[in-house]
């Protein structure tokens, strides 16, 4: 049995991870997050995915180190590495919905996600000097770009956790929410992305990853350089389908296309 679960509600992808108590992945959980996050990206009906751990103790324990142990211990996770985190082609909005502890690649995860909200219990950990390793799946870096350095530093040399409320302070979590909330909020954030030009949000993902490192001179020529998505929406009915809504007093019908 798989330990992704995927539902689909309308133009939203939902994903679980769904191996409790702890929702670690192996192998072929890797893959088969691979593959919904591949769906949900290339997908034309779906707009949003919004990612969340079964069970009410954690999100995410990462890397299955009780399979590794038992011998689990290949590097097939799929196209994009471990838990997908190689990704770098993302086009739709991943919110991601904290229900535990996320710890290693479950924090790693947290962090490569375009919004985070998360549950006060909420706790966040990198504990990979303590096992031995690295959180090189993503963790290293992105932690120093989502917090603030020293506190990063901290958080992966001594492995202690980080609170929703500290998360939330550094700008890492967007909401804190209570756990009986949490879908419900999860879910009236895609609907308000929804309401936005499906191309728009292509492009707005595309250029944000594109020029992070930039400079604003070296950004701007970036942006000149050309860029798929950004370029496919500037040349399309929706790029004309917003001012013409607004004159028209009416809700924009985003076709995209």
């Amino acid at each position: 049995m798989s330990r992704i679960r995927t539902e689909t509600r309308g133009e939203v992808l939902v994903i679980t991870f769904d191996h409790p108590p702890a929702n670690p992945f192996d192998q072929a959980a890797s893959r088969d997050l691979d593959a919904a996050l591949t769906e949900l990206n290339e997908n034309p009906a779906l707009r949003v995915g919004i990612v969340t751990g079964a069970g009410d103790r954690m999100f995410s324990a990462g890397w299955d180190l009780k399979a590794v142990a038992a011998g689990d211990d290949g590097e097939d996770f799929g196209p994009h590495g471990f838990m997908s985190l190689n990704r770098q082609d993302m086009v739709k909005p991943v919110i991601c919905a904290v229900n535990g502890l996320a710890v290693g690649g479950g924090f790693e995860f947290a962090l490569s996600c375009t919004l985070v909200i998360a549950t006060p219990e909420a706790e966040f950990s990198l504990p990979e000097l303590q096992r031995g390793f690295i959180p090189e799946a993503g963790g290293l870096w992105r932690a120093h770009r989502r917090l603030p350095v020293n506190i990063a530093s901290e958080l992966l040399l001594t492995g202690r956790r980080l609170s929703a409320e500290e998360g939330r302070h550094y700008g890492f979590i967007n909401r804190i929410v209570p756990r009986a909330q949490l879908m419900d909020v999860a879910h009236e954030l895609a609907a308000q992305i929804i309401k936005g030009a499906p191309l728009a949000a292509a492009a707005l993902l595309e250029v944000t990853r594109e020029v992070e490192s930039l400079s604003d001179a070296e950004a701007f020529a970036r942006l000149q350089t050309g860029l798929p998505w950004r370029d496919r929406l500037r040349s399309s009915d929706d790029y004309k389908e917003g001012p013409r809504a607004f004159v028209e007093k009416r809700a924009p019908r985003w076709t995209g296309k």
